[in-house]
């Protein structure tokens, strides 16, 4: 898919998708209840669509002993999820995933289930999916999990622990990531009748069932985020952001902060958020994303447009994304000139750099790896570089299908 620059300035109204975590965490928690959860705006996006349709599948074997399949493409979230709601559910099941999802380990949180009484056996690479798992009902208990690898695993677990015989003591170990995410898990389990408390690294859940609740899912951080680099890349940009709020449980809002350093404002109205474009842009910027690393495509990008030297920290687990993220940030910003370091796994560097247009008759192909937030964070450099050509477009659909539609309202680019 080629894009061409229309306007280097703009200003437009976008729709943000509805968040993906909230609408994957509303329905796990609905799929928990006994009393129907009520759920509003829930996202499109591919993976929300997965995990309802792998819900109602698993809610309509009634033969208990025979092995169902049940496939998770690439959608870490649903797989990690899931997997806690089979071994509580009777009956059998294969819990598997693309060959990429098969190189993502679950071995933590398959560990914790164990312990817990569950009955898992890897059926292939020991640690990774596919995975057989006996489901059976749970007593919970006392449980410690590893957060080094994904703070999903402390998510899943406590999603099911308002339904276990003994509720769950779980202790959280390990050097933590994404935390802001275990923070909404336990935010809308309380919106839903969860009676729980959280003291620094010990979550405790009373075996309460959730009660009978509406769940209004709020518009997308992350999504955002590309948003902000739009406007950052322009020359005089202006969005107006529909349904964002500063009240947002999601943790990825501190985008807002960061994106002060590289030159965009915002202020909350009746609508949603406007962004703009302030130019006052720092020379150095070093952000330690640990707890948001779904923001180091966009401010990579944003950095490397801008000239900006950055460093990047807090990566390690970057690595068992949908794409190696920072090994893909280096190899397509290398395309346009931009020299990035990785001096180890959590790190990255980026180098200042001018981009380097293609000449006149041609433009630079970007890859994307089969990577939604890939796609979305090189789309802006069109603003620089006058016209680029995105591989795979279709991946945005995992989590924001609407999103190159969006970029056409902008009047910016044309897209062919």
């Amino acid at each position: 898919m080629r894009l061409a620059l229309l306007h280097p300035t703009f200003d437009s109204s976008i729709h943000l998708s509805s968040s993906k975590s909230e609408s994957n965490r509303a329905l796990m928690i609905n799929a928990y209840a006994e009393e129907e959860i009520q759920i509003s705006n829930l996202s499109d996006a591919d993976d929300t669509v997965l995990l309802n349709k792998l819900l109602f599948e698993i809610q309509s074997v009634d033969n208990q002993e025979n092995v169902v399949k049940l496939d998770c493409n690439n959608a870490g979230t649903v797989y990690r999820f899931l997997l806690t709601f089979l071994a509580n559910k009777p009956g059998k099941w294969i819990l598997t995933g693309s060959d990429r999802m098969k190189q993502r380990p679950v071995d933590d949180l398959v560990a914790t289930l164990i312990h817990l009484g569950a009955d898992i056996q890897y059926t292939d690479q020991i640690g990774y999916p596919p995975l057989l798992v006996s489901g059976k009902k749970l007593e919970g208990g006392f449980a410690r999990v590893s957060l080094e690898k994904s703070s999903q695993f402390a998510s899943s677990l406590v999603m099911a622990a308002p339904v276990l015989t003994n509720g769950l003591r779980l202790e959280l170990t390990g050097n933590p990531s994404s935390m802001p995410y275990l923070d909404m898990t336990l935010n809308m389990m309380q919106l839903s009748g969860a009676e729980l408390v959280r003291q620094e690294n010990i979550v405790i859940v009373k075996p309460v069932p959730y009660k009978k609740s509406d769940i209004t899912v709020s518009a997308d951080w992350s999504g955002a985020s590309f948003w902000f680099e739009l406007v950052a890349l322009s020359r005089q940009g202006r969005l107006n952001l529909e349904g964002l709020s500063l009240k947002s449980d999601q943790g990825d809002k501190v985008l807002v902060d960061f994106y002060k350093m590289l030159g965009v404002s915002c202020k909350e109205n009746q609508n949603g958020l406007t962004v703009w474009k302030t130019g006052e842009v720092s020379d150095k910027v070093q952000f330690n994303l640990r707890d948001f690393p779904d923001l180091l495509p966009s401010l990579a990008v944003t950095c490397a447009g801008l000239g900006v030297v950055a460093v990047f920290t807090g990566l390690e687990n970057l690595v068992i994304k949908e794409s190696n993220r920072t090994l893909a940030i280096q190899q397509e910003l290398a395309k346009v000139g931009v020299s990035c370091s990785i001096p180890s796994a959590g790190e990255l560097i980026i180098h200042p750099s001018k981009l380097n247009a293609t000449p006149t008759g041609s433009c630079t192909v970007f890859r994307t790896y089969d990577d939604h937030r890939m796609a979305m964070a090189l789309a802006p450099l069109v603003l620089l570089l006058g016209e680029i050509e995105i591989q795979q477009p279709e991946v945005v659909s995992k989590s924001y299908p609407a999103f190159w539609n969006e970029l056409l309202k902008t009047n910016a680019v044309s897209i062919d």
